[in-house]
């Protein structure tokens, strides 16, 4: 396994992801759009961006948006959401092929108190490798500990793993 990138603190990497939003109301809006940070996409069609965040909690963590601004799963239909999980499913293939994980957590996930700095309302799966046997989702979910951010080059040749086992 290749070394994990740097670990920050959740206070700079939240204050990182807050200058980089600025004032957009929806950041994963905002990412899908190019508009905050860099975008290092995997996949990519008319409805769904497969891309890796910028900081994660586990190296080769992968998020799977909807393009489309949704916050309620009443507002998806069983077709779009189907090929939703599709696609978590076909990253955590890649994901299984490219880095040989213990085990992968996919999750559905979404702030039901409002728009935070690190988090958003608007629908995303999260499809997460893990190495440690004693990994939890508190763990996994939690920036307490600190948040693995990796270098523009670290992202693209994680990327680059991935396409090839896509």
């Amino acid at each position: 396994m290749a070394p994990v990138p740097t670990l920050i603190s959740r206070a700079e990497a939240l204050d990182r992801i807050s200058r980089a939003r600025g004032e957009a109301p929806c950041l994963m809006c905002a990412i899908v759009a190019r508009g905050v940070g860099e975008v290092v996409a995997v996949y990519e069609d008319d409805e769904h961006l497969v891309s890796l965040p910028l900081y994660v909690r586990r190296w080769g963590h992968v998020l799977v948006t909807l393009k489309k601004h949704v916050t309620s799963y009443t507002e998806v239909d069983t077709e779009l959401w189907a090929r939703t999980n599709a696609l978590a499913l076909k990253t955590a293939r890649a994901i299984e092929k490219a880095r040989a994980p213990r085990r992968i957590y996919v999750a559905s996930t979404g702030s039901s108190g409002g728009e935070l700095v690190n988090c958003s309302e608007h629908l995303h799966v999260h499809v997460v490798p893990l190495y440690e046997k004693d990994d939890r989702p508190a763990d996994v979910f939690s920036w307490q500990a600190g948040v693995y951010v990796g270098t523009s080059e670290e992202l693209h040749q994680l990327r680059d793993q991935y396409l090839a086992a896509w």
